[in-house]
């Protein structure tokens, strides 16, 4: 159970050092003239990343939280005007204080981020912050002022996140050097994320608030640093930048007043990132000190927690209680009951989950997994399919699409998509035989044939060749 278990660290160190290099080649100010790497290229390069990240770092795979933090980030990036590229929101289930930004757009925050936030305006303001150095371009303007650093000098950099093994010659060589900017800039990312945040409606102290907590709490224990302040070093100097820029003191500001999706979107990710001692006692407290009228959300909540921390008989425990009260927890609950195989439970409250939000992924892949476990493998392949069609990156999702229709009697579109499951791990070998398989299974008339043979041709001309994704370990098995 994923509350009972450590939780996985395997990036953290090097997600820590990944962000300190990136403050390293970082450039000043968005005065300046535009990056001297062309447009086409910054887009490639976060496209690189994204395709290692979703294999090497472990994001939050849930319609919820993604869908929470990526409406609060495009309603930062619609204050901007038109950009060069579109910027994604992705949720890693690492529970610590960190958050960067990859060029082309790509801004990852960490699962203990949001846990630690107070409300969305806190949230907002690190995305602003994080925006504010893709939208100036910062890792990549620092080639006007180092001929040394280059496309490949920047991704190997950035891959560091993935692997610390990649990319250590550039960090030494350009490290040292380029510090001297990070005050500068981060005081600009500083302004940028404070002005995108009022002109989306929020409350732009909100970063001033959390960035405060947190500097108290590096005060009282200088050793535990924040990842977070790796490549956004704090002072009493930027804080009073800040306060300057803001107009207004710490303790002018209003307490902040988190809304129901954010307090939701915070038992789902502390489910995904904590163990169960860090995680459990808060809630329990919270129902334990209820009022009669706030019982429901309390017991709502703590479900919530379980249902996505694994723990499925506690999490029916307590939805069930919160649903007799009136609360509408149609998709923990068809979960938790899926989890604990009661079919015919699950069916009736995932359909209910489906109809109110008919993009929500993880609801249409529970319902296929229903339906598969029933034996009804048509309407199995219907649901898996539109989960696939609306959410195309988790592997294990893909084999189930692909195990449900080798029931249906489909088995070459089932080694298609045990293929396309391969190929999300850039194991070309095993991506190249479920190909052929299926190609030796498909009807004649299979409109996946032209596709296939361009895939078997790109996948042999690999094969020959260097790894796709050489210095990233591959899976000896598929992981969820």
């Amino acid at each position: 159970m994923r509350l009972t278990l450590p939780v996985l660290r395997r990036t953290v160190a090097a997600l820590s050092a990944v962000a300190f290099v990136v403050v390293a080649i970082l450039g000043a100010g968005a005065t300046a003239s535009a990056s001297a790497m062309p447009i086409t290229e910054e887009r490639r390069m976060g496209e690189e990343f994204l395709e290692q990240a979703r294999v090497g770092l472990p994001l939050i795979h849930d319609h919820e939280i993604n869908t929470f933090v990526s409406d609060i980030g495009n309603r930062l990036v619609k204050t901007l005007g038109d950009q060069p590229f579109d910027y994604e929101f992705f949720v890693v289930a690492e529970d610590t204080i960190n958050a960067f930004a990859v060029p082309g757009g790509k801004i990852f925050v960490h699962a203990g981020l949001i846990s630690r936030a107070e409300s969305e305006q806190e949230i907002a303001g690190v995305l602003g912050h994080e925006i504010g150095h893709a939208a100036a371009h910062h890792s990549v303007r620092q080639q006007a002022k180092a001929a040394a650093v280059n496309y490949a000098t920047i991704l190997g950099i950035f891959l560091t996140a993935l692997n610390p093994v990649l990319g250590q010659a550039a960090i030494a060589a350009g490290m040292s050097q380029q510090l001297k900017y990070q005050r500068d800039f981060e005081r600009e990312a500083d302004y940028l994320g404070i002005r995108y945040a009022a002109d989306a409606g929020y409350d732009p102290a909100g970063m001033l608030a959390l960035l405060r907590k947190t500097y108290q709490e590096q005060k009282i224990n200088p050793t535990l640093i924040p990842p977070y302040f790796l490549s956004h070093p704090l002072s009493g100097e930027r804080l009073a930048n800040i306060e300057s820029v803001l107009k207004k003191n710490e303790w002018e500001m209003g307490e902040p007043k988190p809304s129901w999706k954010f307090l939701r979107a915070q038992a789902i990710v502390r489910g995904y990132a904590q163990t169960r001692e860090q995680a459990v006692p808060p809630f329990e407290r919270r129902l334990a000190a209820a009022s009669k009228a706030d019982r429901p959300e309390a017991l709502e909540l703590l479900g919530i927690l379980m249902a996505h921390g694994d723990d499925f008989h506690l999490a029916i425990q307590y939805l069930e209680e919160a649903e007799q009260l009136g609360r509408q927890v149609d998709r923990e609950l068809g979960r938790a009951y899926m989890r604990k195989n009661e079919i015919d439970k699950a069916l009736v409250r995932l359909a209910r989950a489906v109809e109110r939000d008919d993009q929500d992924w993880n609801a249409l892949a529970d319902m296929g997994e229903a339906h598969y476990l029933r034996g009804e493998y048509e309407n199995a392949v219907t649901y898996f399919q539109k989960a696939v069609d609306i959410y195309p990156y988790r592997p294990s999702l893909l084999q189930q699409l692909g195990r449900a229709l080798d029931k249906n009697s489909q088995t070459g579109e089932g080694y298609y998509w045990f293929g396309r499951s391969s190929d999300f791990y850039g194991d070309v070998e095993q991506s190249l035989r479920y190909y052929k398989r299926a190609d030796a299974n498909l009807p004649t008339d299979s409109p996946l044939r032209e596709e296939l043979a361009k895939k078997i041709e790109e996948f042999e001309k690999a094969n020959a060749g260097p790894p796709r994704h050489p210095g990233l370990p591959r899976p000896g098995r598929l992981v969820p």
